[in-house]
């Protein structure tokens, strides 16, 4: 029961590999080339030995013996050595038995095979001093080699000569295996550009994330918030949809640091926003405005923004910060103003800000929706 388990799970893994969702990295695919080269040539020993070409049965055993060996480098993290090899034997294969029994038999189709090689290498296992134009160039030498040894052909005879159904036999099987090696190596060379292309994505998602978040709070900063209330406006302006700020600022912030270190100002700014994220709703999005100053994008007219600011006040003031063995209290004034028609983005901030500030100089610790020139001029009207 276990064995079939087992046996699941390794056919489920290399199906997740061959398909992308799991992958593996370079030297292991190349690893597992080496151990297929190895097979394909343990079969073509008892190929040529049944068809009675011993210099062919007595070339793969030697061979076999000579891809062992490139495993091994290959394992070894000498990948370019292990290229190297392959593509020495893959070229004295190609004349040998070109010589021994051929051109027409299909060994040429391996050479063929080995482009979509030479640009995974240079593309994935490449120094960064390698041109790219360094695979065009042995591909050519490649094909200088193909077609020398197709002269040779015309010009040498075959050393023996095989029936036509050996012929067809050994053409299937050569050519079988080479496009085998053509569609795999293009298979993960487009899967692992794929792979680079969505770790690039991943990496500019964590920058792009970096860049809009305050590092200490992790926030969203100022220049994400201002690219949110732009986003708010037009929706107001083309919906109809209602939105209020909120502004917050920590009540006599200075002498927190002066008195227990910036340090543990920080720890206090850290726990503000933690409230503040623990406060608001789905929807609402809050940031670290500058400094002790948070600002409040929140859903809704000023009635439930002042509900969310009166819910943030009450924990702050209840809130205590341990820091170097002090039990550390303080309170937050808050100032909330909400979109009207006509607003501009710069007047409603204003707005926030003078309320929060009306509150800083009329007691503190308490949340100002509306300062009473305000009221005055909303009751005129």
């Amino acid at each position: 029961m276990a064995d079939g388990s087992e046996k699941k799970t390794s056919t489920s893994t290399f199906v997740r590999i061959i398909t992308g969702q799991d992958s593996v990295n370079h030297q292991e695919i190349l690893e597992i080339l080496s151990i297929a080269v190895i097979v394909v040539h343990v079969m073509m020993v008892f190929l040529f030995h049944i068809m009675g070409v011993w210099q062919l049965s007595l070339y793969n055993i030697i061979v076999t013996a000579y891809y062992s060996y490139c495993y091994t480098t290959v394992r070894e993290g000498k990948v370019r050595q292990g290229y190297i090899l392959t593509f020495i034997e893959i070229i004295v294969q190609m004349i040998f038995t070109t010589l021994i029994i051929g051109w027409s038999v299909g060994f040429y189709a391996y050479v063929i095979a080995l482009i979509p090689l030479y640009y995974y290498i240079n593309m994935f296992l490449g120094r960064g001093s390698d041109h790219p134009f360094t695979p065009f160039l042995w591909a050519m030498i490649t094909f200088a080699v193909f077609l020398g040894t197709f002269v040779l052909s015309l010009i040498v005879s075959p050393v023996t000569t095989l029936e036509m159904p050996q012929k067809v036999t050994i053409f299937i099987f050569n050519t079988f295996f080479a496009f085998q090696l053509i569609i795999w190596m293009s298979h993960f060379l487009v899967l692992g550009y794929k792979k680079t292309l969505n770790a690039m994505a991943e990496r500019n998602a964590s920058l792009d994330e970096a860049a809009g978040q305050d590092p200490l709070t992790k926030l969203f900063n100022r220049r994400t918030m201002e690219e949110r209330l732009d986003i708010a406006l037009e929706a107001a302006k083309k919906n109809g949809t209602i939105f209020s700020l909120v502004m917050g600022d920590i009540d006599f912030f200075k002498k927190i640091n002066d008195t227990y270190g910036h340090d543990c100002g920080d720890v206090a700014l850290v726990s503000v926003a933690e409230i503040l994220k623990a406060c608001v709703r789905d929807g609402d999005i809050v940031c670290r405005w500058g400094g002790e100053e948070f600002l409040l994008l929140v859903s809704g007219n000023r009635g439930v923004a002042t509900t969310v600011a009166e819910r943030i006040r009450s924990r702050i003031e209840n809130n205590v910060v341990e820091f170097g063995g002090n039990q550390i209290k303080f309170t937050m004034t808050l100032g909330v103003s909400t979109y009207a028609p006509g607003y501009s983005l710069d007047a409603l901030v204003n707005q926030a800000d003078e309320n929060l500030y009306y509150g800083k100089e009329h007691g503190r610790n308490q949340v100002v929706a509306l300062k009473p020139q305000v009221i005055s001029t909303v009751n005129n009207q």
